[in-house]
């Protein structure tokens, strides 16, 4: 992606260098922006520079830096904006961008109230009842498959692993990673045990997956607290002499008039590991009709990368379903569709809504590649697709309902 200036920040010293042939930088303002935890919380203006072509410079920007709290997440944006307006931008369009974490936020463990929990076994699943939530984790698929909060069901497909996505024009068309990776395509992950450990203040129960035989499983545990919060831990072993996996992650269903998608992640466009490079990590808010991409070939879609918090809602954000990453960022999506619809449909006429959302639970998926998109060629450079081997992720899942803007209030349980 070319951009007239370049910026990489070396401690708090920020080096800018002058990428354009002839034109001098003063043309343009340069602008810091820091933010805590996706929030701008300060914006300075600077003198433009008078950085000739192919020079650089260097900036302290301590001077700019607020005093830093050790649970939140600090970012510095620069952006290089007209001073004036052109004839095919106004004055303040930003031409040249660069963002660098500051600081990480230190791990937070989200609170929880000590309340009691009630635990129920029958020949078909676990319930887990609290205060105000009924949980149900199902003994034929060791998946989380209800959640009532407040008498309202949230969960309307069950939280299961996934290794795929709908195939892209590139996947299908080029690189064929249907046959490629066929491994992972054909993979229908097993339930070959399940167990509970009510020994601790929370709950635990652990699903083992076969996913292919004598080859790769699963191990998911979901630790429910007892205000309601569930946290699912998830393990995946996979020997190494298998193919390249597509995506690692987990799928979920989820209330169809949550379809207002807030997160705190790259955004606001759909991004992949491969086509980030032009997003920055921020807050962004979108219905799911603008969230997801309207492809004339229905296909993958709709991904943010390098995601902290992701929030299903009402518009108004008073009700929702919210997943927030634990030591890991995760890459998430969501559709109005159903993978399944989605991967078999020739046409958007062909996409059916099935009445809830699709929610995608990622550690990661490969990049979309296309430096052709007829060959081989097509399938994503080498350091975008996954090899085969083992991989950990933990993410939150917790419900939400109140006042305008409960979003926020659940945010606050995890310091964001």
């Amino acid at each position: 992606m070319y951009q007239p200036a370049v910026s990489t920040l070396n401690g708090n010293q920020l080096e800018i260098k002058n990428r354009q042939a002839v034109k001098s930088l003063e043309g343009y303002i340069p602008v810091l922006k820091v933010l805590e935890n996706g929030n701008v919380i300060k914006t300075q203006i600077l003198k433009p520079l008078k950085l000739e072509a192919g020079q650089s410079t260097t900036l302290d920007v301590s001077p700019y830096l607020p005093k830093m709290k050790a649970d939140a997440e600090y970012i510095l944006n620069i952006e290089f904006q007209f001073s004036k307006e052109e004839l095919w931008a106004s004055k303040g369009y930003a031409v040249a961008e660069d963002q660098f974490i500051l600081k990480k936020r230190e791990t937070v463990s989200p609170e929880s109230k000590k309340e009691t929990l009630n635990v129920s076994e029958s020949d078909s699943d676990f319930k887990i009842k609290g205060k105000t939530f009924d949980i149900t984790i199902g003994k034929t698929n060791g998946a989380l498959s209800s959640y009532i909060f407040n008498g309202e069901e949230q969960v309307f497909a069950p939280l299961l692993p996934n290794f795929v996505r709908p195939l892209t024009d590139n996947d299908k068309r080029g690189w064929k990673s249907q046959k490629l990776l066929k491994q992972w395509y054909k993979a229908k992950p097993k339930l070959v045990n399940i167990s509970i450990d009510k020994s601790a203040s929370e709950i635990k129960i652990i699903s083992d997956y076969e996913v292919i035989k004598d080859s790769a499983s699963v191990k998911v545990i979901y630790n429910i607290l007892p205000n309601g919060l569930i946290k699912v831990d998830y393990s995946l072993k996979a020997s190494d002499k298998l193919p390249n996996i597509p995506k690692i992650g987990m799928q979920m269903g989820v209330k169809r008039s949550f379809d207002q998608i807030s997160w705190y992640g790259k955004g606001e466009l759909e991004n992949y590991s491969d086509r980030s490079f032009g997003s920055f990590v921020g807050r962004f808010s979108l219905p799911i009709n603008d969230f997801i991409e309207h492809y004339p070939k229905p296909q993958e879609n709709g991904n943010r990368c390098d995601v902290r918090w992701m929030a299903l809602s009402t518009p108004q954000k008073n009700n929702g379903f919210l997943v927030v990453n634990d030591t890991k960022v995760l890459s998430m999506s969501a559709w109005p569709y159903t993978q399944e619809n989605l991967s078999s449909s020739g046409h958007t006429y062909d996409l059916k809504d099935p009445g809830f959302l699709t929610v995608n639970i990622d550690l990661i998926q490969m990049g979309v590649g296309g430096n052709d998109s007829w060959t081989l060629v097509a399938q994503p450079l080498e350091q975008y697709q996954i090899k085969s081997g083992n991989y950990e992720y933990s993410f939150y899942l917790t419900p939400f309902s109140g006042s305008k803007n409960q979003l926020e209030n659940s945010l606050k349980k995890f310091k964001y």
